[in-house]
């Protein structure tokens, strides 16, 4: 398994090759926020226009999946709603991360890119967030074989690497000790 932090710009992003890309939209979110709406500019409000019509509500475990369109090097787009934003806490945040990796792994998704449950938002710290997310993955992926192929790509703002990195590396090092 292999986990990357990339920065929440498009360029950025372009560089990025992977199947998936797994959003987060909060019910309240018109327009879409923070990676969502990043993406939602890039795919020409795709989203925006998917919520008009009802088709996305962020209502909380919501799935929409749709095709990339060619406008991201990706294949898939994935939106899971995250529910009322009032509501989110730690707990919401580790269901929205397993059910959104579940998904995925369902979906035989060898790669993808992502958010932290929630952000951009302060009201779950960002390595609590991490922590959480890591481990759904790891529960959702398991330490077998087959996970050691996967790529995961979270994009967060850039002055959170350090600390996020960190919490990566940790986990990284408790995941090979589980593969010996």
């Amino acid at each position: 398994m292999r986990i990357q932090l990339v920065k929440p710009d498009l360029h950025s992003m372009d560089q990025v090759r992977a199947d998936t890309l797994a959003l987060g939209v909060f019910e309240e979110d018109r327009p879409p926020r923070g990676l969502a709406g990043l993406a939602d500019w890039r795919l020409c409000g795709r989203i925006s226009r998917l919520i008009a019509l009802g088709q996305v509500t962020g209502r909380f475990r919501e799935m929409v999946l749709f095709p990339g369109y060619g406008r991201f090097p990706i294949s898939r787009v994935c939106v899971v709603g995250l529910g009322r934003r009032a509501e989110f806490n730690a707990a919401r945040a580790r269901e929205t991360a397993w059910v959104l990796m579940e998904s995925l792994r369902k979906l035989r998704a060898p790669s993808f890119i992502t958010s932290l449950p929630g952000s951009p938002m302060a009201s779950v710290p960002y390595r609590a967030r991490m922590d959480l997310f890591l481990e759904e993955l790891v529960r959702v992926y398991g330490p077998e074989e087959g996970a050691a192929g996967v790529e995961v790509f979270v994009v967060e703002p850039l002055e959170v690497h350090r600390d996020l990195g960190d919490v990566v590396s940790a986990t990284m090092r408790k995941m090979r000790a589980l593969w010996k």
